[in-house]
């Protein structure tokens, strides 16, 4: 990255890259937790071991080439008798996906790279793959001011085939198969921030497959083969060879005045046991003879984008500031937990939508004074954390920044 970026937008790329260590319900890191227990950086108990091998035969079983290394051996020349090379194309006719429209096209997430894979042994062999999904490619990106740190910024998106269905792709001694896609597309996701700058990118090409004997027999077929229900396909259990291409600048540039953001804000009073986006061990305190108290009193927010552009919303700390009427004032509820989420959670919302939440004092928040019977006034303040986004809202087209507070309407809690 080039010395315009800051100390901030780095931060920025940390917190992009992690967010879904503690939030795993994407499938990016879905992606990482697989590619992490293959490559040994998931570390398992032995009772999680089991399980985890478990959970890799039923995933197997759907037809993913994921595995785990030396289940079975290696059947390809070492990863030096192969060549990956690398390049930009600024003239792909690839399609410009919903991503990819208006300024987003512009960016570094969207421009489309080539990769040529060589054979460079003297054997002939052949590569597997699925008709459903790209090849095993992560393209990585340098980490600023490091000799051999790189991070993904983009893979392919993980997942079962509708139908399994094999390629063999047969490699005689220095031909060449390419690959060519664009850093994000239905296919592949874009993992951490690509803000404007430059950057030095790689690409690595995870290889499965194996070479042919000299008569020229299809190696491959066989070790694909599911026809028994009960059998997991050879190939993708075996040993794979990670190629690495050579490395490339890349700019992103800066992008033009996109405006400004407008967000709508409110909130109502509903029961902690009806309140579905909370924990359910809170909702479970809350039995009918608890419905009343303010523990068991929960807060249903709305979130509405009313700008022109999609953004991406930041969810982590200090977000929401709960106030209580009192005196003919409004008084912060003080917290009485430190909050430790450092990695926000990222929202699309797209123009003319809205995001729906529930918020409850009974987690963080000192509530003695409001435990006597009686009625409450209470607002919710949102200080919204936000960047322009691409048109579908799948990636950040500029830094988060904080946006004026905004305050919901008045809600009365009546307690018993």
């Amino acid at each position: 990255m080039s010395k315009h970026h800051n100390r901030d937008e780095w931060l920025y790329d940390i917190e992009a890259r992690q967010r879904n260590v503690v939030f795993s319900d994407t499938p990016a890191n879905e992606a990482r937790f697989w590619r992490n227990l293959y490559e040994g950086k998931q570390k398992l108990t032995r009772t999680r071991h089991s399980l985890g091998l478990l959970a890799v035969l039923c995933f197997l079983l759907s037809g993913s080439t994921f595995s785990i290394a030396g289940t079975f051996p290696r059947l390809l020349p070492p990863a030096s008798d192969f060549r990956l090379s690398l390049r930009e194309d600024p003239h792909s006719t690839l399609p410009l996906t919903a991503s990819c429209e208006g300024e987003a096209g512009q960016t570094l997430t969207c421009r489309a790279f080539v990769l040529t894979l060589e054979n460079l042994s003297q054997h002939t062999i052949r590569l597997s793959g699925h008709t459903c999904r790209e090849p095993e490619v992560r393209i990585d990106g340098q980490i600023p001011n490091s000799t051999s740190g790189w991070w993904a910024v983009s893979s392919p998106i993980p997942g079962p085939c509708p139908r399994l269905n094999w390629t063999n792709t047969r490699l005689r001694p220095h031909e060449s198969t390419k690959f060519e896609t664009r850093l994000i597309s239905p296919r592949r996701e874009r993992e951490g921030s690509l803000l404007p700058g430059s950057y030095t990118l790689r690409a690595v090409w995870v290889l499965f497959g194996c070479t042919e004997e000299p008569d020229g027999t299809d190696c491959l077929t066989p070790l694909q083969d599911t026809s028994n229900p009960n059998s997991v396909a050879k190939v993708g259990i075996q040993e794979s060879v990670e190629v690495v291409s050579n490395e490339v600048r890349a700019e992103s540039p800066t992008l033009p005045n996109l405006g400004a953001m407008k967000f709508s804000f409110d909130a109502n009073v509903i029961p902690a046991s009806l309140a579905a986006k909370l924990a359910p061990d809170l909702r479970a305190k809350c039995a009918a003879e608890r419905a009343g108290s303010i523990e068991c009193t929960a807060f249903h927010y709305r979130i509405g984008n009313s700008g022109a552009r999609a953004v991406r919303w930041m969810l982590g700390c200090g977000d929401f500031f709960p106030e209580y009427l009192a005196d003919g004032q409004w008084r912060p509820v003080f917290p009485n937990l430190t909050c430790t989420v450092n990695i926000p959670v990222e929202t699309p919302i797209l123009p003319g939508s809205v995001v729906e939440g529930d918020f409850s004092l009974a987690w963080g928040y000192d509530i003695s004074p409001f435990r006597s019977p009686g009625e409450y006034t209470f607002r919710l303040v949102l200080s919204p954390r936000a960047c322009f986004a691409s048109p579908d809202g799948r990636f950040c087209l500029t830094m988060p920044h904080n946006e004026p507070p905004i305050a919901s309407s008045e809600v009365t809690v009546r307690t018993q």
